[in-house]
């Protein structure tokens, strides 16, 4: 409602002011009678605009809720991906470590997605680090920025949603030890959503408040102490990520590994391909891989990924045949026919049979 739609409210201002009635007691009592706290505001601006003979100054720097926008979108969204990166490499670990028998874990997959949290980690932890630097930078020159209503909203949400993990975890570690199903790698997946969404929940609810009075040199040290746990799990995390993945290097040689035993496994169906004819065998072995090109097999599929060189092959009698490659390392995922260790390891085949592997 303007000044022109209410002039009672105005005259009521004028002459409550004249008998001593402060800003606080105006705003509360018109309030009680429904008129909207910007009105009040409004009217008793005008008021003080009249007693003072001077403008209410308008605050310059439009620009900062967007920017304040930016910032705190960005450093919650780069928080939510560590954060959960982080829980979930942990969850594959403790799989690693204590595996379930009845749905063993899948090494290969296992490093794919390892490797993919710590990438996750590795890019969103630092841009969260420099983002909170750059907030309280800023916040050390005009300590009102932390009281940015953008903080607020985006602190809440992330308070409800560490809560809410919270409570799942507990109503998840209820359920099972009501079951009576507790595991040892199940304690420990609940420990870990806890500690991490615990964490954030506790420094988070701190932050709410922070407000133009706060020390900047406080809310510094409880965002260091906050960044230094953070900084430690991810270098644990990091480390242990490694000793799961392997170097790049070592990724390189089980990648070429895995690429060695699809070649063969390609070049043994094509052989049981040329052998079999509706009714009969009408081909021979051939002499060398070489007759394989373009009978189901490319060149690239006869030749070590990593030397070039052919793969052995070696006719024995009538069908059996034998492929021999030298592998990097063990391969742990493979199946039991196409298991193999580290170095020159020959499998025996049957162009005849219907290959079971």
């Amino acid at each position: 409602m303007t000044h022109q739609e209410a002039p009672e409210l105005e005259a009521f201002v004028e002459a409550a002011k004249a008998k001593g009635a402060s800003d606080e007691f105006l705003t509360s009592l018109l309030a009680r009678r429904g008129w909207p706290q910007d009105d009040v505001h409004s009217a008793l601006g005008r008021y003080w605009e009249r007693q003072t003979g001077l403008a209410i100054p308008e605050r310059t720097g439009g620009g900062e809720s967007s920017r304040d926008a930016f910032l705190y979108l960005l450093s919650f969204s780069t928080l939510a991906t560590w954060a959960s990166a982080l829980g979930s490499m942990l969850f594959q670990c403790i799989d690693w470590w204590l595996p379930d028998p009845v749905s063993p874990q899948q090494v290969y997959n296992l490093r794919n997605q390892v490797t993919w949290q710590m990438a996750s980690i590795a890019v969103a932890f630092p841009v969260f680090v420099l983002v909170m630097r750059t907030i309280l930078r800023e916040a050390q020159e005009r300590p009102e920025r932390l009281q940015s209503g953008v903080r607020k909203w985006l602190t809440y949400i992330a308070l409800l949603l560490t809560a809410g993990g919270m409570i799942c975890d507990l109503i998840w570690f209820l359920d099972y030890f009501l079951a009576g199903e507790l595991t040892s790698r199940f304690v420990l997946k609940s420990a870990t959503v806890m500690a991490i969404c615990g964490a954030i929940f506790v420094y988070y609810l701190g932050s709410l408040r922070w407000n133009r009075d706060t020390k900047v040199a406080l809310v510094r040290r409880r965002s260091l102490r906050f960044g230094s746990a953070a900084a430690a799990a991810f270098a644990a995390a990091f480390a242990i990520g490694l000793g799961v993945a392997g170097t790049p290097s070592a990724q390189r040689h089980v990648e070429a590994d895995n690429h060695r035993v699809q070649d063969l496994r390609t070049i043994g169906w094509a052989m049981h391909n040329l052998q079999q004819r509706p009714g009969k065998l009408t081909e021979a072995l051939p002499a060398s891989l070489g007759e394989l090109v373009g009978k189901g097999v490319t060149q690239a599929q006869i030749v070590d990924p990593e030397t070039g060189k052919l793969y052995e092959y070696r006719e024995k009698s009538g069908t059996l045949y034998e492929l021999c490659a030298v592998f990097s390392g063990p391969q742990e995922a493979a199946t039991q026919f196409w298991y193999h260790g580290k170095g020159r390891v020959c499998y025996s085949l049957d162009a005849a049979a219907a290959p079971a592997w």
